[in-house]
């Protein structure tokens, strides 16, 4: 590939909106995957574990961040505290197995939202479809794809 063009891929690549995502749960994965796939207008950057995120920097203009690990109450505040330093302005959810506990007091303590799995298919499309900049009436489903 000549040397302009595979600049201009790189200014394209950077210039998408990225949806970071850190889980262990390969449907979850998936399922996000699926519907910034319906959209077209976003990349996800999945990670195993939130602190890889901070190893491993996305490219591109970071819209929306998911922490959905197990990992410790303790690993998730200080990834928090970093990504607030990063991208202050990124709207970042966590995501738990139960409510109420320290990893929802952390992750709100830290200037996330926190969610209780199973995370239904119409708040992953919300906060995908928010984080877009997209109405979620605007967005092809799989029926009119077909």
């Amino acid at each position: 590939m000549p040397r302009e063009n595979a600049h201009a891929l790189g200014a394209m690549r950077s210039e998408r909106l990225c949806i970071v995502m850190a889980c262990e749960d390969a449907a979850e994965a998936a399922h996000v995957g699926s519907i910034i796939s319906q959209v077209n207008t976003g990349t996800l950057v999945t990670y195993r574990q939130a602190q890889d995120v901070l190893l491993n920097r996305p490219a591109g203009k970071v819209v929306l961040i998911i922490l959905a690990t197990a990992e410790s109450t303790e690993a998730i505040r200080e990834t928090l505290a970093w990504l607030r330093r990063r991208w202050p302005h990124c709207p970042v959810t966590v995501i738990g197995d139960r409510g109420g506990g320290e990893l929802e007091i952390a992750a709100r303590a830290g200037g996330a939202a926190f969610l209780t799995r199973p995370v239904s298919p119409s708040e992953w499309a919300a906060m995908i479809h928010r984080a877009l900049g997209m109405e979620e009436g605007r967005v092809a489903t799989e029926v009119e794809l077909g």
